[in-house]
């Protein structure tokens, strides 16, 4: 991966001819021209670094870069934590099936492992108001499949029409590992074979009915011709014994 460029505004990338000093020691050595500013810099090993050129005349500050850098990486990573942190909510009801509060379980965990914390309300309406406890059975309901990935801070409470609990994560969770688009694949086709082997089983179980349902009808065939035949003999019978008869 190709690594971006740093273009941070310090010594000759300074494109302002006054700028307001800061010295290493913090100190204002007030507006002077960007050549000076280098100049004090230099002369005690440090840069000039520019560090807000909003201000007017923008402020810059004598200091080693290296240090400048590390301590913008660590206001940076501090503000990625402090957005992760962040409070997620998901929002359930009284009625909400069991299938919909596994949905919504989901992806209650999905935040804890986040790092997240998760404000998880049951929503009341009407007369749904009357019969709190079906809320509460529906939050500790969430909270007891969550109990791996998370404890309850504070107690359960109502609020107008709604009930609130909230889930903090517990120390080292492991983040959902999203499935690959290979992964996907795949899924989908062993799901696509098997459900060729499903339909050529069904068919096979077919044409052994129908083989069967044959090997019955020619049975059938053969027992009618038989009793054909013997209809035909007890009648040629009955004939030969009515011609005895008139003779006699």
């Amino acid at each position: 991966m190709r690594q971006q460029r740093d273009m941070t505004p310090i010594n000759e990338r300074i494109r302002y001819s006054h700028v307001r000093v800061i010295d290493d020691k913090n100190q204002q050595l007030g507006v002077l021209e960007t050549r000076e500013g280098i100049s004090i810099a230099r002369s005690k090993g440090l840069d000039l670094i520019m560090v807000a050129d909003k201000a007017q005349p923008p402020v810059c500050r004598i200091m080693d870069y290296g240090k400048f850098k590390y301590e913008k990486s660590k206001k940076e990573k501090q503000a990625k934590k402090s957005a992760s942190n962040e409070l997620k909510m998901v929002r359930l009801h009284p009625r909400t099936g069991q299938h919909d509060r596994e949905v919504l379980i989901r992806n209650a965990e999905r935040f804890l492992r986040d790092g997240h914390k998760v404000r998880v309300v049951c929503q009341f309406k009407g007369r749904e108001n009357a019969h709190p406890q079906i809320g509460r059975d529906q939050l500790d309901a969430v909270g007891a499949a969550l109990t791996d990935v998370c404890t309850i801070e504070g107690t359960i409470t109502k609020q107008g029409r709604d009930m609130i609990m909230f889930l903090v994560p517990k120390p080292g969770l492991k983040k959902l590992v999203k499935p690959s688009k290979t992964d996907l694949k795949a899924a989908k086709s062993e799901d696509k074979e098997s459900d060729e082997e499903t339909a050529v089983s069904d068919d096979d179980e077919l044409e052994e009915d129908e083989a069967t349902e044959d090997d019955i009808a020619d049975e059938t065939d053969v027992e009618d011709d038989d009793s054909d035949e013997m209809d035909e003999d007890e009648i040629d019978e009955v004939e030969e014994a009515e011609d005895d008869e008139d003779e006699d």
